[in-house]
């Protein structure tokens, strides 16, 4: 087998490697959440409307639902090296337009040219990190940059207001892409299309064409079941985390600052799940088996977790149904590489089109679906996205047995 570069012979260098990826990864994060504790500043200072500022806050979103899928053709053509740089470059030049802004316009593209970085490795994290670190790695890893992801969005919401005026956290988070920018050029293995830097089965020199690694995932059953399931899992983790707080205080009487901290809790245990899950079910080999476990979870925690007594057991529901989230979106986006058919080849179009479901489910289950149904029943809202789980166990337990392979 032909290897561009063997990083994996150095540990030091793998360990810079997987540093480098992981702050990429979680910098779109950073940035965005700057905004919830900057909120009044943003408001007052651009005279922005509630609308348009919530427009601002999802708009690093839009690039992920648009372009995963053209991403991962792109990835899966020309290498990850070149595609994701352009991607890092563009949230570079987004997060220099926040310093400078003056108006709505410019603030809001900004933020969207931020989520391109957010989009592109996401969808293709599943690629890059087998062609770094083998297949067999890929679960592990990937909860292990989530839960970096997740703690950089706590450090965001905890720190911002600390910084000083507006300009200067937005001068940080442009001078941290930036830095990112460069060290991915510097730092990152240039890995041909079609070429591992540890072995696979799959391994070979040329890279496919894009309409054929198109085909060929839209063709993969797998793929969309893969996708569906994770429709489900980023569906439910956005409607609890967007609604849990609120519910609390209009349906339940509990003060603004305690909804908050129950709803902190969420974070805590997506945090554990993306840590722990991707090990435990490496050394069991009960992949699928572990994840319908935590789409039981999902169910019971969506359904009745707020309605815990308010105090430790309140705590305790929070976590475990954070857990469940961290568990599935780990194991979820990291899956693409290991589906048969798919492999390292068309790992970046097929976690394209995982990817797109997923942002598509935390749009469309929480606000289409879940809303409209429920009105404003928070527990009829609840256990909706509590019956998603049901749909999570299903297309888990269609995806192929082959993934339960014990380390």
């Amino acid at each position: 087998m032909s290897r561009l570069d063997q990083p994996s012979k150095n540990p030091t260098r793998m360990a810079i490697i997987f540093i480098v990826f992981s702050i990429a990864f979680a910098l779109p994060n950073y940035a965005q959440y700057q905004f919830s504790p900057l909120g009044p500043q943003i408001i007052e200072r651009f005279g922005l409307t509630a609308m348009q500022f919530n427009s601002i806050f999802t708009s690093p979103m839009l690039p992920a639902i648009f372009t995963s899928i053209i991403s991962g053709m792109l990835v899966d053509r020309y290498g990850y090296k070149p595609v994701m740089g352009a991607a890092l470059f563009l949230t570079a030049i987004g997060a220099w337009l926040r310093v400078f802004a003056e108006g709505y316009g410019v603030m809001y593209v900004g933020m969207v040219l931020i989520g391109f970085s957010a989009g592109f490795l996401s969808s293709n994290a599943s690629k890059i990190l087998s062609q770094l670190f083998g297949a067999e790695k890929v679960g592990v890893m990937m909860g292990m940059a989530l839960t970096l992801s997740t703690c950089t969005l706590i450090l965001a919401m905890s720190t911002t207001t600390m910084l000083g005026p507006m300009g200067n956290a937005f001068m940080l988070g442009a001078v941290v892409a930036t830095i990112i920018l460069v060290l991915w050029f510097v730092v990152m293995p240039g890995i041909k299309p079609g070429i591992m830097v540890q072995s696979a089965a799959d391994s070979t020199d040329e890279a496919p064409g894009l309409i054929e690694s198109l085909k060929v995932a839209i063709k993969n059953r797998h793929v969309w079941f893969a996708g569906l399931a994770l429709f489900c899992v980023g569906g439910a983790m956005t409607g609890m985390g967007s609604m849990v707080p609120t519910a609390l205080m209009e349906s339940r009487g509990i003060s603004e600052a305690a909804a908050g901290v129950v709803g902190a809790f969420l974070m805590v245990g997506n945090l554990l799940g993306s840590l722990i899950t991707p090990t435990l079910s490496l050394k069991l080999g009960k992949f699928r088996a572990v994840l319908m476990v935590c789409g039981v979870m999902s169910l019971l925690g969506c359904a009745f977790a707020w309605r815990a007594p308010e105090g430790i057991l309140l705590y305790a529901a929070m976590v475990l149904t954070g857990f469940t989230f961290g568990s599935g979106m780990s194991q979820l986006l990291s899956v693409a590489v290991r589906l048969p058919g798919i492999g390292h080849m068309y790992a970046g179009t097929a976690g394209g089109i995982i990817g797109t479901l997923e942002m598509a489910g935390c749009v469309i289950l929480p606000t289409y679906i879940a809303s409209q149904i429920a009105g404003s029943n928070h527990g009829v809202y609840f256990l909706v996205l509590g019956i998603s789980g049901i749909v999570w166990i299903f297309s888990v337990f269609m995806l192929p047995k082959d993934l339960d392979v014990k380390a």
